[in-house]
């Protein structure tokens, strides 16, 4: 006779609870079996090596940045505590150790998130990600069979998903079963006529088989649906080909060549999609920010940089990128910040010295800016842009003797620097020294033959220079008969004024130089027009010009660097 204390509905609970915390305790405190005999072929419920729960331990990860493996530390932790809980229900044990093999996943540790995954596949049987993320495990790791196996068991629990469908007849072809992956494809694509992933497999099942004609169809159909699938051509030139069309089937070939493998086929997988942020790695972060700040998408840019910063606080050039996002935002004080942060983590980051002074030069704090282009060359003699922006800024603050031996340097360290090139050849004008000015803008323009800058300025110097020794008005007319076809503004049009005027045809020169001013102020510029009147008048009382550029001129004061646009960012 049986006893009723056997048929007490608690007490076995009870018992059952008991063990499956032994166990999570023994697995998770205990040592590692060998990967051998962890994944040893498919792990069907029921079988004896399903209960008990394996053992976890947390691998070397200094290879990891240290916020990837301060965060995998933090989620061991948090299993240890879960497993020694004495009240944890099993789906909570379960979602820890699925979550730890998220991450050991994401981190590529196969082997741990695969011992991960089946723990908390035993300790809550109906969840499908389980399953689902040990068979990608298993894929990865080349067990086909397996992988199979549990996409099976994943889409036993959740029938309508598409990506266990198409990942399950993925295996299915590897292993050469066709005739397997035809149901699985077949009972979702009668509901989801749509979706151009299940068509692709259809295609690709068909193929398998030899009925060229059905995988045709198919994959047209899946073309149709997603053109940007580049990938779909070849199969579909390889069923064409089959059927004897080759017209067809050197199209989709051409295609390929000419496009490349192209993009895969849209399949929707959110699970898969979780893992690709779930690591806090600055690496991935820093990816993202660049690939938005590529498409011109400054805020989610600065987003990933900020997140990305705070995961590893002590990386100084993810503070720089941060602040050139910021500063492309227009947020310049929280860029400026973020610059100043970069520079106490790195003082010697001549890149971060470098962004400042460009910050603070576009704020009008030239002084504060010269400070930081100059601690950018002397940690980066080499850094020619800096030069560039130092010499600028001297000129700005009419440091000029000092902006010349900047601009000869970075003209030395890239002779093909037009910017550089015109910076010195305008530091010798307010030099007055004309006549080195004449020959660099000489020079200048046979290095730059396409630049117009350069014999403009030289025609102005020869046409109304000071110095009687540098003024030719024949060569500047010569210079100025193609400029004035190919360059109608008013600055050339004053400058074609100039040069009528050293000539002695001031009648000219006030034609020119009233339609110089007219071009102004159609550009709602009257205030260039109610300056160029004092040249109007000088050559109405027929008098040549001997100030080649006013106080003020663009050319005389060079602009700051504009803002960071769609340059790649680091």
């Amino acid at each position: 006779m049986i006893s009723r204390s056997v048929h007490t509905p608690r007490k076995p609970r009870r018992d059952v609870r008991a063990v499956l915390l032994l166990c999570a305790l023994a697995a998770v405190a205990g040592p590692a079996p060998d990967w051998a005999d962890a994944a040893t072929g498919p792990l069907q419920l029921g079988d004896r090596e399903t209960e008990a729960l394996r053992p976890v331990a947390l691998p070397a990860v200094g290879h990891l940045h240290p916020a990837a493996q301060r965060q995998l530390g933090e989620a061991y932790r948090s299993l240890l505590a879960v497993a020694r809980d004495p009240e944890a229900a099993p789906r909570t044990r379960s979602e820890a150790y699925g979550e730890l093999g998220m991450l050991f996943m994401a981190a590529e540790f196969l082997q741990h998130a695969a011992r991960c995954f089946r723990n908390a596949e035993l300790l809550a049987a109906t969840e499908f990600k389980w399953p689902y993320y040990l068979a990608h495990v298993l894929r990865r790791s080349g067990d086909l069979g397996a992988a199979a196996e549990r996409f099976g068991r994943a889409l036993a629990l959740r029938r309508a998903d598409p990506a266990a469908t198409v990942w399950l007849s993925r295996m299915y072809l590897e292993l050469g079963r066709p005739e397997a992956a035809e149901p699985v494809v077949a009972a979702l694509l009668a509901r989801r006529s749509d979706a151009p992933a299940l068509r692709v497999e259809a295609g690709r099942i068909a193929l398998a088989k030899g009925d060229y004609a059905s995988a045709a169809a198919h994959l047209e159909k899946a073309l149709a649906l997603d053109p940007e699938a580049g990938s779909i051509h070849y199969p579909l030139a390889m069923a064409y080909r089959a059927l004897g069309d080759p017209d067809r089937a050197n199209r989709h070939l051409r295609r390929r060549r000419e496009d490349g493998p192209g993009a895969d086929v849209r399949l929707p997988d959110p699970l898969m999609a979780a893992l690709n942020g779930m690591l806090r790695n600055p690496q991935y972060y820093r990816d993202l920010a660049s690939h938005a700040a590529s498409g011109g998408d400054w805020a989610l840019a600065a987003a990933h940089f900020r997140t990305a910063a705070g995961s590893a606080p002590e990386v100084a050039m993810l503070r720089l990128s941060l602040g050139i996002a910021l500063e492309r935002l227009g947020d310049v004080r929280r860029a400026e910040d973020a610059f100043d942060e970069a520079l106490r983590l790195d003082p010697r980051s001549y890149e971060a010295h470098y962004a400042l002074g460009s910050l603070l030069a576009r704020s009008g704090r030239d002084a504060e800016a010269i400070d930081r282009f100059e601690d950018a060359v002397a940690h980066n003699p080499n850094f020619a842009a800096a030069h560039l922006a130092l010499a600028d800024a001297r000129r700005r603050s009419a440091r000029i003797a000092s902006s010349l031996a900047s601009y000869r340097r970075a003209i030395e360290l890239e002779p093909g620097n037009a910017a550089a090139r015109f910076g010195e050849a305008m530091a010798l004008v307010l030099l007055q020294r004309y006549g080195e000015a004449r020959e660099r803008l000489r020079r200048a323009a046979a290095v730059h033959p396409g630049r117009t800058e350069f014999p403009h300025a030289l025609a102005r110097l020869l046409a109304a220079a000071p110095d009687d020794r540098v003024r030719d008005g024949a060569q500047a007319l010569e210079l100025m008969r193609a400029l004035v076809v190919s360059e109608p503004t008013s600055a050339v049009a004053e400058t074609m004024a100039m040069t009528l005027a050293e000539l002695g045809l001031f009648g000219e020169a006030v034609e020119w130089q009233r339609a110089a001013m007219a071009i102004a102020a159609r550009a709602a510029r009257s205030d260039v027009a109610q300056r160029m009147a004092v040249n109007l008048q000088s050559y109405l009382r027929r008098q040549p010009c001997r100030t080649p550029w006013r106080d003020g001129d663009p050319d005389l004061v060079p602009g700051p660097l504009p803002v960071p646009g769609r340059e790649p960012v680091r």
